[in-house]
């Protein structure tokens, strides 16, 4: 279950009420790779299979599902999670590797934690090689589409939402979680375990765009990736190094393109 209920006192100026209050579930969920803790995320539970899966993959673990054998969950007593994941051959090689450089249990679905450098990071990640247009319009639209899939948050307020959608604007996969890492990773993994990865044309996310996420974005071979508040300097940098356009400040009517402007096709209206 992702809501709750619990007890508030809600107080104005002018008066005060009781009432039942929706809250989004939040709990932890420890990732063991080969018997091995590998990282630890508080998440909103459901859709762990897929968490797991987009995590392994935008850690570098894994290239793609075929090289995980399996994935078993097993619930805690008091609601935390583990889920314990099989890699084929490649991916143990990979995951030790990563276990070696990291030296340290991961603490946060960042993608980052323990590595040794962002040279690193940035060896694992092909330049996007495609440059498939799309109206301003159109990615409008997709957003107000992702925004009518967001019933965790319509209940909650406290959720962040992903999506992965193609050139069309069809959304391939969409998640919702507390965390912004989680949720991408979510909808990523959604993307992988579906066969839709070839694909993947967008990403948008409800969040700011920070480096993190354009390193999960362009693990997934993304062109674009868009979102709802501002970039920082290093997810633009490196956005544009990629050749990923990146979006911010996605709103109605309005959206700021940092990045390789080329894709993104429009005409103002006159008046």
């Amino acid at each position: 279950m992702s809501v709750t209920h619990r007890p508030v006192r809600r107080l104005r100026p002018h008066s005060e009420e009781l009432f039942d209050d929706d809250l989004t579930v939040e709990q932890g969920l420890e990732i063991v790779i080969d018997d091995v803790p590998y990282a630890m995320t508080m998440r909103m539970p459901g859709e762990d299979h897929d968490l797991a899966l987009g995590f392994c993959f935008t850690e570098g673990l894994i290239c793609g599902p075929e090289e995980m054998e399996g994935m078993e969950h097993c619930a805690g007593s008091m609601g935390e999670g583990r889920i314990f994941v099989r890699l084929a051959r490649g991916g143990k090689d990979r995951a030790e590797r990563l276990a070696r450089q990291r030296g340290q249990v991961s603490k946060s679905s960042c993608g980052l934690c323990g590595k040794g450098s962002l040279a690193e990071v940035h060896a694992d990640i092909a330049p996007v090689t495609r440059t498939t247009p799309f109206t301003a319009q159109a990615l409008w639209d997709l957003r107000e589409k992702v925004l009518g899939l967001q019933e965790v948050f319509a209940l909650t307020g406290s959720t962040h939402s992903a999506a992965v959608a193609d050139a069309s604007g069809e959304v391939l996969a969409f998640a919702e979680d507390i965390g912004r890492h989680n949720a991408l990773d979510k909808a990523i993994g959604k993307t992988l375990r579906l066969g839709l990865r070839e694909r993947a044309h967008t990403v948008l996310v409800s969040s700011r765009l920070s480096y993190e996420m354009v390193l999960k974005a362009g693990m997934l071979g993304a062109e674009v990736l868009a979102g709802q508040s501002a970039p920082t300097s290093l997810a633009v940098d490196f956005g544009g190094k990629l050749g990923m356009t990146v979006i911010g400040f996605l709103e109605r009517a309005r959206m700021n393109v940092y990045t390789r402007p080329e894709r993104v096709l429009h005409e103002p209206k006159a008046g």
